[in-house]
């Protein structure tokens, strides 16, 4: 994943320096962060450097008109909480009584006294849209890759991660995770306001739109994903149509190429939100219980006329279990690295996924 290069300027030494510390010691992987005190130098910079984001402190103001005028997005700092915030909305757009035709650059604007980890979001948000939004009415290609396990494997959440953390090499992956008490926020401490509830729902109102959408898509240092949802009994009224539309929305105005999907075994019409995947990779295990789970699964599909769907899914054994892992740290990047994310790697390469 390309790092993002981000200029900041704020004439607060004390706010600088720990913002750009703190995006340092925790961002290295995805940003580079070029820090200016004199706004003056930064609109010399800004006119010959190329930057993804500018982020500008409430005391650049004199700046922010000539700023606007270029084409790099401005998250500017208030040092008032905004009104809109508490509504979780930001404005994407130059004002139209100023920019009438949409010259200047996209803008935003958010608290400059909250965690730093919300206003990277911001800033994620903001150099995504900058990459070019798709034209509208092109069906961008997005392949699908799913997990289930009907034994509900132990490896089954990590085994889903590891897959999206290791095709991220290569391309542009969204995971979600359909799974009850999935565990991502406690055990790989992924984090966020917005979950597949709150998409879901502005999907069913037609209120989504791209800004909306990516402001609940957050981000690890391999991929990007969407909090499963807070609610289980959302999770249980999540139908087939919200699936397609989710996708459809996903393709038509993102630039992801794969999403990996984690089906857990809970949700409706799941031979159905199967059938959507290219391939799906089904963790089993040997044993008179687990193999009897296995074959009504397999009588479930053929129930649901989905006997075709067999040939896509590959089954499993795994040759490792939880009792292994342990806290502290980034559990995700201690899997990608252990014997087990070896594994998922040498598995992929032989599937194809590993090439060139």
């Amino acid at each position: 994943m390309r790092k993002l290069t981000v200029a900041f300027c704020d004439t607060d030494e004390v706010y600088r320096s720990r913002f750009v510390a703190y995006l340092m010691e925790h961002k290295a992987k995805e940003v580079t962060v070029c820090s200016f005190s004199e706004p003056e130098l930064l609109l010399a910079y800004a006119k010959k450097e190329d930057y993804d984001v500018i982020i500008l402190g409430e005391d650049c103001a004199p700046l922010e008109r000539e700023l606007y005028q270029g084409k790099t997005p401005v998250l500017k700092l208030a040092e008032q909480l905004p009104e809109y915030v508490a509504e979780q909305s930001l404005e994407y757009a130059a004002e139209a009584s100023d920019d009438p035709v949409g010259l200047y650059s996209t803008r935003a604007e958010t608290f400059k006294y909250q965690p730093v980890e919300t206003i990277w979001h911001e800033v994620q948000v903001l150099a995504a849209g900058n990459r070019g939004n798709p034209v509208a009415g092109m069906s961008w290609k997005l392949e699908i890759i799913g997990v289930c396990s009907p034994v509900r494997h132990e490896m089954q959440v990590p085994f889903s991660l590891l897959l999206a953390g290791i095709l991220a090499e290569k391309r542009k992956i969204l995971y979600l995770n359909l799974m009850k008490f999935s565990g991502l926020q406690q055990n790989f401490e992924f984090s966020g306001d917005c979950d597949m509830g709150d998409v879901v729902l502005r999907l069913r109102k037609g209120t989504l739109t791209r800004e909306t959408f990516l402001r609940s898509v957050y981000e690890t240092e391999h991929f990007s994903y969407i909090l499963p949802f807070f609610n289980p009994e959302q999770l249980g009224e999540f139908t087939e149509r919200d699936f397609s539309a989710l996708l459809d929305f996903v393709r038509n105005e993102t630039e992801f190429e794969t999403a990996v999907i984690d089906f857990g075994m809970g949700v409706q019409s799941l031979a159905l939100l199967l059938d959507s995947c290219s391939s799906c990779y089904c963790p089993v295990k040997k044993g008179y219980f687990y193999e009897g789970q296995t074959e009504e699964f397999f009588r479930y599909l053929k129930k649901a006329e989905k006997t075709r769907l067999r040939e896509r899914l590959q089954l499993l054994e795994l040759p490792f279990s939880a009792k292994g892992i342990r806290g502290g740290g980034n559990v995700l990047e201690q899997l990608l690295w252990s014997e087990f994310g070896d594994y998922v790697r040498n598995f992929l390469s032989g599937d194809g996924y590993g090439g060139e």
